[in-house]
């Protein structure tokens, strides 16, 4: 007797699991198979951060991506998707099976927009780029670029007062719901991906702090888009930082000019401001620009000259002074005869 209940409690289990077994493999099958819509497609999902599996399967099935939103919910749970799913915007083209969606939205393939922030911007003009590209809240940017305790929790060794100089200019892929943290801290990651891992070293070598040498290289990116001079900018740089001389550089003044309204005055040049390399020595207390990476090297690698001077031919190019007298005579052949095309970078 008790031998025929043990056999039966087995062969009652065995069942069960061949039940259990068969049950599972029909959910797969049917998770398999695409829901034909009656809808036109695309469709546009959006997950907002913080969007609980309830919640999502209720937009999918409101949208008609799927038949039933209990399948989808009995699914998810049961390949461990229960709180899996990333947020941002997704594009469904098709038809598609529950199996193949729980992948999207765990994989987390939302649209992504290309922006792209061309060398040299400002703060500022790199947030208006964004605002261009739908990502309104510039202010919040502003704020956060500024913020001491966020500045420290990207856990990089850089002064927390500001973000200028260190969002690196490139074409980025955002998706519509990513935070202004997500991308600013994107950014700041990038500039130190770019960077070689000796920089700092490389910036002792030439008697600047990693900083400095920040700072150096976004007033190279402002005086010149000429990629064979930049190191040449560099070295008048350096060079009138060891003769102790004031670096006398137009782009640092406007920076530190509120409004600045395209026209540089002589009363601007003689206004007191950190930010005025006329009237103060060494560089200003931050960078004025997010600078690329030919500029950031020449900051630690410029070229070897004797230059003190340069000033702009007109072309987007510049000459080169080792003295004074030199450059009084470059100034009055190519600035006091100005053409109608004259641009100075």
């Amino acid at each position: 007797m008790k031998i025929r209940n043990i056999f039966t409690t087995r062969f009652l289990l065995f069942l069960v699991g061949i039940g259990s077994l068969t049950f599972l493999t029909l959910v797969f099958v049917f998770a398999t198979f695409p829901y034909q819509s009656n809808q036109p497609r695309p469709k546009h999902l959006v997950i907002e951060n913080g969007d609980g599996l309830n919640l999502i399967a209720a937009k999918l099935e409101k949208l008609d991506i799927i038949r039933s939103r209990q399948f989808f919910k009995w699914f998810s749970i049961a390949t461990g998707n229960l709180t899996n799913y990333k947020h941002g915007e997704y594009l469904i083209e098709d038809d598609v099976s529950v199996l193949d969606l729980v992948k999207l939205l765990e994989e987390g393939r939302t649209i992504l927009i290309p922006v792209t922030f061309p060398e040299g911007l400002r703060m500022s003009e790199m947030f208006a780029v964004l605002k261009d590209n739908g990502y309104e809240n510039t202010q919040r940017y502003d704020a956060l670029s500024r913020s001491k305790s966020f500045i420290q929790s990207l856990g990089y060794p850089i002064p927390d007062k500001t973000l200028e100089g260190l969002l690196f200019p490139e074409t980025y892929k955002f998706s519509k719901t990513s935070t202004e943290k997500t991308i600013l801290k994107k950014m700041v990651d990038t500039f130190f991906h770019k960077l070689p891992d000796n920089y700092e070293q490389l910036a002792k070598n030439v008697g600047l702090s990693f900083y400095e040498a920040i700072i150096l290289a976004s007033i190279i990116e402002k005086e010149t888009s000429v990629p064979s001079e930049r190191t040449l900018i560099a070295s008048v740089f350096h060079n009138r930082l060891k003769q102790n001389m004031k670096l006398q550089t137009d782009p640092t003044v406007i920076y530190g000019i509120k409004d600045f309204d395209g026209n540089l005055t002589r009363k601007q040049l003689r206004t007191r401001t950190p930010y005025n390399t006329y009237t103060n020595y060494g560089l200003p207390p931050t960078p004025i620009a997010n600078p690329g990476l030919q500029s950031l090297m020449a900051a630690v690698k410029p070229a070897r000259s004797s230059y003190i001077f340069f000033v702009a031919k007109g072309d987007g190019t510049h000459e080169f002074s080792v003295n004074y007298q030199q450059h009084k005579r470059a100034v009055a052949k190519f600035q006091k005869r100005r053409k109608s095309n004259y641009r100075s970078y």
